[in-house]
């Protein structure tokens, strides 16, 4: 669910207020529906913006250059009642995840939750960008013409295989390969509403009201 409530009732005039309450059940639950779909609209532009609801910039990855939050563009719905509108996602485990990063939690992670959320790697892939860089910065070396020497980050790319970029920085690591993690997130919030949001919910409501 979207962080918290919005209410929008101070910004309206007490003759907005009246004409709302005039409404029938079913026009209250369009309305809402409505004023849900805006919040929709601007979490999805939050999150394509890397913006967060003040307007500041989002907390970018540790590594690599791909978007935060990307994932949760998609399986948010409205569930509109006379009374309110709730905003969620049709996916329990995607509404998890985005509440602890807009509060800053930490999150678990395991192999059996990665490959739901994004399935099973192809190890016959070339190795990332990301796996070339955590193996330079772990010190991997590679017999190149005759030569043992520190690679580029397009060699690994060009010649290792995601599985074979794993094994090796589990070894350069010497480290068991984890079953579970424990990742600390910063906050990235980019629930509820912003400024124009709520502008654009205001605005909404007249229109709406306007007609009757």
């Amino acid at each position: 669910m979207l962080e918290g409530s919005i209410d929008v009732g101070p910004l309206l005039t007490a003759k907005d207020v009246k004409k709302l309450y005039q409404l029938t059940a079913t026009e209250k639950k369009r309305l809402n529906r409505s004023l849900g779909r805006i919040a929709v609209k601007g979490t999805g532009k939050r999150i394509q913006t890397q913006t967060d609801v003040r307007g500041g910039k989002l907390a970018k990855r540790k590594t690599g250059n791909k978007k935060m939050l990307k994932g949760l563009k998609k399986g948010l719905v409205v569930y509109a009642k006379e009374g309110r509108a709730t905003v969620t996602w049709k996916n329990n485990l995607m509404g998890s995840i985005a509440y602890k990063h807009h509060h800053g939690l930490a999150e678990k992670w395991t192999a059996a939750k990665m490959k739901r959320l994004f399935g099973e790697p192809d190890y016959s892939e070339p190795a990332t960008r990301e796996q070339a860089r955590s193996l330079l910065a772990a010190g991997f070396k590679a017999k190149i013409d005759g030569r043992t020497k520190r690679p580029s980050q397009k060699w690994i790319m060009e010649n290792l295989k995601i599985g074979q970029a794993g094994l090796l920085l589990r070894v350069l690591r010497d480290k068991a390969e984890k079953q579970s993690w424990l990742i600390t997130l910063p906050k990235r919030q980019v629930l509820g509403a912003s400024n124009e949001d709520i502008s654009d919910m205001v605005q909404t409501i007249k229109n709406f009201i306007s007609k009757k």
